[in-house]
């Protein structure tokens, strides 16, 4: 990959930055999840931190110092903030296979303010390897309230040559004096082929229908549909298309459906599918594929009540699929419509 495939527009405008010595010292990226904001993140620092032999465009090849420093998470230049582990087992579970290892129930709902000055020994010296000193704050959503103050001073008097990326999910709450010390840099869902050419590369063995799937199940964002292929959720999108298709009137599929989604094994696929069926309801009303789009709104209303109680109300998991099904099939076009 010689670009950040499908944001080039963004790595244009902060390339273009710097070379005009017009590079602003924080920056908000800003989109829903999944687009690829981090993974971008993590290109401009890679970027910035190659002083010695920057490249002409962002790399996903990272063979060189920087690159490697990085990669192992010990460049004296960079750091990197994240929620971290929510108890002394989590912890040590993160010391032993790093904190990409645990799940998000093994994550602090916040990122400390502790976290936050421990950031300030970087600031008291010069950049030790680099010309610049870069630090990604992941997701700034999630600063509590003290580390948000925090953060502020240091944008509002920012340390020479340190530039912050602050990636954010609602940019709208995040506290309006860190917007006012920060250029935003928004990040839109990709188009079809960019989304094709991201999956194929992260999953070689993918089919062409098993990506065709994918593609409109991650809605322009390649971390929506990557977490779908880890799922399997293809196979289950088929299911849920030939029932809005069809209608399944003797409810063969649905019943399909429900028992590969009701063991405790199916968990991961569960959820995701949850996630995923309401959007398939509101895909019906946006193309216009159902004739009778008030009722439509109302199936979608009804799944998306459903879809979002499940889980917190340990609702059963066959008949929370079987519903969601029924409401799907109900969107099929009569035998007269045919």
């Amino acid at each position: 990959m010689t670009s950040y495939l499908g944001h080039e527009k963004a790595e244009q405008i902060f390339r273009q930055s710097l070379a005009r010595d017009m590079l602003h010292h924080a920056w908000i990226l800003a989109g829903d999840r999944g687009l690829g904001k981090a993974g971008f993140a993590q290109q401009a620092a890679h970027f910035l931190l190659n002083s010695r032999n920057r490249p002409a465009r962002f790399s996903g090849t990272q063979d060189d110092e920087a690159g490697h420093l990085l990669a192992a998470g010990s460049h004296p230049d960079f750091r990197l903030l994240r929620r971290g582990p929510k108890g002394d087992k989590e912890e040590k579970k993160a010391r032993d296979n790093g904190l990409d290892s645990l799940d998000e129930h093994d994550l602090a709902r916040n990122i400390k303010v502790d976290q936050i000055r421990a950031l300030q020994p970087l600031f008291q010296n010069q950049a030790s390897i680099s010309e610049y000193r870069v630090v990604i704050i992941d997701a700034a959503d999630d600063l509590e309230r003290a580390g948000a103050n925090a953060i502020l001073k240091n944008l509002e008097e920012p340390p020479k040559n340190t530039i912050f990326f602050l990636i954010s999910h609602m940019p709208d709450r995040l506290l309006p004096t860190i917007r006012s010390r920060c250029q935003m840099l928004r990040f839109e869902p990709l188009n079809d082929h960019d989304m094709r050419a991201i999956l194929k590369n992260a999953s070689p063995k993918l089919s062409e229908a098993d990506l065709d799937a994918l593609v409109l199940a991650g809605e322009g964002s390649p971390g929506r549909a990557l977490q779908y292929v880890e799922v399997g959720l293809a196979e289950l999108e088929g299911l849920a298309r030939e029932i809005i298709k069809t209608g399944d009137r003797d409810n063969q599929l649905k019943s399909e459906l429900s028992r590969k989604l009701s063991l405790k094994a199916a968990t991961p696929r569960y959820r995701a599918f949850l996630e995923r069926a309401p959007s398939l309801i509101a895909e019906q009303i946006k193309y216009g594929a159902t004739g009778q789009s008030l009722q439509a709104i109302e199936k979608w209303r009804e799944a998306s009540d459903l879809a979002s109680a499940a889980v917190p109300k340990a609702l059963d998991n066959q008949a929370v699929i079987f519903r969601l099904g029924s409401l799907m099939g109900d969107l099929a076009p009569s035998p007269r419509q045919k």
